[in-house]
Formats: C-alpha cells, structure tokens, sequence
C-alpha cells in the first residue's frame, strides 16, 4: 500500500473566500453585503486566488524533495526517443557522376496545421553512384557460365537461360560499382518477340538478387515491365547492400535473374526468352532518417576555471538514443582537445577529460572536486582552463510520439539538394517516443531501487528492457515453464505503432533494437537461465456486424466510426478495456464489441456481430465464434472488419 502524503495545507479557493467572510462578519458587522457584485468581496476572491496559488505551490514542496532525492540515487529522467525510418530519395533523371546525399540533409512533413511540421534527419551520407553494365553472363544449371559480351556489342540476341528453363538458370549482370541501398532500374531493349511463352507476365517464375558480400540476397523489384524477360521495358529494383565479386574471373557488382521454384499457381517457361540490349541506372536510393534536427559546432563558454562547471546547451531536450558517444572540444593553448561523455564521475581521474550531459536539460558539467575523510581533495574529472572555449561538434534536438508519422507524409525537403526531383518515407515511421514524465519516473525508481539491475522476478526484465530500448511501447514477462521449457524466460515486445496501423510489419520489433536489448538483458540474468526477446504471436480477427442508424445519420459516417472504434479497441498498444494495449491472452467476446458499437454517435442499436478468427500470415478465414481466445502469449490484431448498415 502506497503511504499517504498529505497536502501541507488543503484549504483551496473557496474555503479561503468563505473564511474571509466569516471574519468579514466577525470583525466588520456592518458589512452586509457579500454578493460577487460587492467592490470588497471582489478584493476578497482576488486575494483567495493568490493565496490558492501559494498553497499550489507549497504543497509541491515534497514532490521537489522526493525528485532531489531521486537525483541523489542517480536516477535521470529518459529523454525522448526519436523515431527512425528510411527516406527514399528519386533523382530528376539517371547521372553520369556520383550523386551525394549529405548527412544531415532534413525532410519534413507539409504544414498543413499550425502546428510545426515533423522533421526527420539522414543518419549518413547516401552515394548514388553512376552505373552501367559492363558484363552479362548466362549459366544454365550444370553448365559453365556463357559469356554474350560479343553479342550485346553487335546488339544480337541471346538466350536469357538454357533453351528450356529450369529452377536454377540464371542470368548475370555485372555493373561497374556496388549499388548499395540504391534504386537501379535495369533496361531491356531489343526484344522483338515474345519468345519466353508459357509465363504469366504479371508474375514471372524468377527472382532478383545481388551480391551482398557474403551471399546472394533478394532484392525489393519496385515495378517490371518486361513481361518476364518478353518485351521491351525496365525493372527497377531496390538493393539494399551490394558488394563487388569476381564470378568466371571477371569482377564486377552483380546482379542475378534467377528462375526459381515452380509452385501449382504459377506457370513456368516451355521456351527461354531472348534479350540484346542491357542498361543500368541509378535513379535515387534509401537512407535512414530520425526524427531529430542536428545542431552543428555549438560554441559554449568562456569557462571559469572551477571545479563542477556548469553550461547550458541552446538548445534541448537532446533526442534520446543518438548520443550514446559524444563528444566535445575545449580550446587550450595548443588547440582543441576532445573530451569524452561520461554517465557518472565516479570512475574519473584528476586528468580524465570527462563531462556529463543531461539530455533533458541540456546541461553539461564537468568534474567535481569532492573533500576526503582525511581533509584532502580529489578532482573526479579534469577541470577546463580558465577562459577556455567549449565546442560541441554535433548533437541532435527532438523526438517524442509525433514522429511516428504515416508511410508518403515525408515529402518536404528543407533544403534544395542538386538533381534530387522528390523525397517520401516508403514505410511508416516507427520507435518515437515522449520524455518520461516525473510520476513514470518515480515508479520507475521504486522498483530500480528493488532490483538494483538485476532481473530476477518479471517486473526487473520488464523495467530493464524499457530502459534499454524506450520504443517499446509495451513489455510483458512470462514464464517458459507451463511451455515445457524450465529455466527459459520469455519476454514480450510490442513496439510504438500509430493508431491507425498501416502494416503488420510494424509490430515486429528491429533486429538492432532486439540485439541492443538482448545485450543489456545478458549481464543481468542469472546463471543459467535462458532469456527469449521477441514479439507476442498475433491471433488476427475480423469482425463482422450489421448496424442499424438513427434517423438522420449518414450511414458512410456511421460505417467510418463503426470501424474506428473496433480498431481502437483492439490495438496492441492504445486499444483493450483499460486503453493500455489489448490483454496478452485475453478472449473478445460479442458483449465486448456490443459496448463498444453502443457508445457510437448516430447508432440506433446493433443487429448482428460476429468474430471471425483470421491468420495473420496467410490470411485464412476460420468459422464464425461468440468468442476469440487467443494463447497465453497472444495478442489480438484486427485485420479488418466487415459493417452493414441500415436505416
């Protein structure tokens, strides 16, 4: 049980306007008219206001020593976390140099609301090469590779695969220079007859992939306009990494069409198709962006030369999760010398170049000097030359929620980049999160307090993982043992998602964020136990219900709040009976959506409802239910929902 904490003093505004008009009476008799129209008893209410705000204010005073004491044990408050996803940058038209991308080049949301537009910043630079093929080999399945450089000279045609097509044929392209994280659309010209017959030319039976240094990887086809290798047209793929290789002896960045497994849907090549002419170009690339702006060469100072300096940064809050390393130069009379970011000092030396940052403050400190039992002094941390410059190379601001945008809502790029005609975020932007607000922090450190970072009961991994990766939106520990598994701990992760989800794939946390938690987790469980870091199974559901609209309601309305309000209710972060994400292995019942559908403006009653089991993956439908239970370690997802209404 929490204990009770009293306010010092619990008088409010009218308690202090009713004891004034009782000494009013007391002291004053004469005074009898106390209505809100009296000259004094406005005076009255005045002062009642700023005494109620005085009392406000007194009554934070343990709340301010309770946050000092917390500043005491070390605790810190989590900065926001910046939201990451990657920008797609389309060129004007194909180049004959290198294109470069910077660092730091900010793409933002339109204004389209008052309020300031969301601004993303690269991570690095993006070089989108000049490319074009300077080989094209063949290799047939238990055959040497054939060379057609003779014949793309004389613009002849030649088999694109052996003459009948089997799993395994393959076509080469070597490019001049790896392509990596590029778009290259790869040009087929010279193809006067639909030779490949047998194809379904909106899905050919092969695959595209490059050489990503270690093996051959799938690459993202954009669009294909060949009909399988039939007409003239583009393929414009993606590749995200793409290494040089030497294939036959020749070296080169290649790319492979390869036939591949035929399944019962799909028909195969009776004849191989013929090309002539191969192209290459690149035509834009994909970088990964955070929801941050960067601040470059920040000049602080002059420092005073004491122990314990204090500086304040321009600006704040610092984007949590991009300053894990950081530095900063202090001038001295020889030049700039790096200092390193450290968490604490505990652990400097009296010549350690060492500061601290609060990334919610922005402030920046360096080393103490702290007095010893025997009456000497220690500096943990060098101190900074009197007058000495302090210069931040680089540092980024922002973060929070709102960086969670929607896939094609990055499209404005601040700045005008040469040969660069448009800019957008394929994918929704995923892992912003807001500072951690002080009640957060405070449970927060009663339970660190507890488990002084080691996780043993399930509610240390949960604290644990959230602070070593704050886009988790939600954390849950379950015990392995009813699974068969003794000694196995699973923890569940679901990821910050906007409300409206446009892709499954956004629940499924990073490999980068994973491997980062499974780090931290890993010098923190005991000996022997086996720590799972993954996402909960989702159960898809559809549900199915037939509404019935008030006079006057507009049924396209009544359709659109229906279906948002059924997604609300089962998302996995926001959605469920408390608004705190859906209950692992909690069953939604008809009487469950009936509650919700009720709540509706312009509903007269709900006719009918029925919960449709949908797997996620494949989308198979299963029977109608009155109930849906997913397992223990489950979630529910709604997959789409089936309304009828009538007036």
């Amino acid at each position: 049980m929490t204990l009770p904490a009293p306010n010092l003093d619990d008088r409010g505004f009218q308690d202090l306007v009713d004891e004034a008009k009782r000494l009013v009476q007391l002291r004053n008799p004469n005074w009898t008219d106390h209505n809100v129209s009296d000259p004094g008893v406005t005076l009255i209410e005045t002062f009642a206001y700023m005494a109620d705000q005085l009392i406000y204010r007194l009554n934070r005073v343990p709340d301010l020593h309770y946050v000092k004491f917390l500043e005491l044990l070390g605790e810190k408050m989590i900065p926001p976390g910046a939201a990451a996803t990657d920008l797609r940058f389309r060129l004007t038209i194909a180049q004959d140099t290198d294109v470069i991308i910077p660092e730091a080049t900010l793409v933002s949301t339109p204004r389209t609301t008052p309020a300031p537009p969301v601004t993303f910043s690269t991570a690095e630079d993006l070089a989108i090469p000049a490319v074009s093929v300077s080989h094209v080999l063949v290799k047939p399945v238990n055959e040497d590779f054939q060379t057609h450089n003779e014949a793309r000279a004389l613009r002849k045609r030649f088999p694109a695969f052996s003459n009948v097509p089997v799993p395994g044929d393959a076509l080469y392209i070597g490019i001049t220079q790896p392509a990596k994280s590029c778009i290259v659309d790869f040009e087929f010209s010279g193809i006067t007859a639909i030779e490949g017959i047998g194809v379904d030319p909106t899905n050919p039976p092969y695959t595209i992939e490059a050489w990503n240094g270690r093996d051959w990887s799938r690459v993202e086809v954009a669009f294909d306009e060949t009909g399988g290798l039939n007409r003239d047209g583009i393929i414009e793929v993606f590749i995200e990494a793409h290494e040089l290789s030497r294939i036959a002896g020749i070296e080169a960045a290649w790319v492979r069409i390869v036939v591949e497994e035929f399944d019962a849907s799909q028909p195969r090549y009776k004849v191989t198709p013929e090309v002539s002419q191969i192209t290459a170009e690149t035509m834009g690339g994909m970088v990964k962006a955070h929801h941050c702006e960067p601040v470059m060469d920040e000049i602080l100072g002059p420092c005073s030369g004491a122990p314990g300096e204090q500086l304040q940064l321009s600006r704040h809050p610092l984007a949590g999760t991009l300053h894990n390393y950081m530095t900063a130069d202090v001038s001295e009379s020889h030049g700039w010398e790096t200092w390193t970011r450290v968490a604490y000092f505990s652990e400097s030396g009296p010549n350690d170049r060492h500061f601290t940052l609060d990334e919610g403050s922005g402030e920046m400190r360096f080393g103490p000097v702290i007095r010893q039992p025997d009456g000497s002094v220690r500096l943990y941390g060098a101190t900074p030359p009197a007058q000495a410059m302090v210069r931040i190379p680089k540092y980024f601001v922002g973060g929070g929620r709102e960086g969670n945008v929607e896939p094609d809502t990055l499209t404005v790029l601040r700045s005008s980049l040469p040969f660069v005609g448009e800019v957008t975020n394929p994918r929704a932007a995923t892992g912003g999160s807001d500072a951690e607000s002080i009640e957060d922090l405070k449970q927060r450190a009663a339970i660190s307090v507890r488990t002084q970072t080691r996780a043993v009961a399930a509610r240390d991994y949960e604290l644990i993982v959230k602070q070593a990766e704050p886009s988790f939106a939600r954390v849950a520990c379950l015990d392995a043992t009813e699974l068969g598994k003794p000694g196995h701990v699973i923890v569940l992760v679901v990821p910050w998602v906007p409300r409206d989800i446009p892709d499954f794939q956004l629940l499924q946390p990073s490999e980068n964020s994973l491997r980062a938690v499974r780090d931290v987790i890993d010098f923190r469980r005991p000996l022997g136990t086996v720590v799972h870091i993954e996402p909960p199974r989702y159960l898809g559901v559809s549900v199915a219900v037939r509404l019935v609209a008030a006079a006057g309601a507009d049924p396209r309305v009544l359709t659109a709040r229906a279906d948002d309000a059924i997604r609300d209710f089962l998302h996995p972060v926001t959605g469920g009976p408390q608004g705190e994400g859906w209950p692992f292995g909690y069953p939604l019942l008809l009487a469950d959506v009936h509650s919700v559908l009720q709540r509706i403006p312009g509903l007269s009653y709900v006719d009918v409802v029925r919960l449709i089991p949908v797997d996620v993956v494949s989308g198979l439908r299963g029977a109608p239910a009155e109930i849906v239970q997913p397992g223990v370690h489950d979630l529910l997802f709604c997959v789409g929902n089936e309304i009828e209404v009538r007036t």
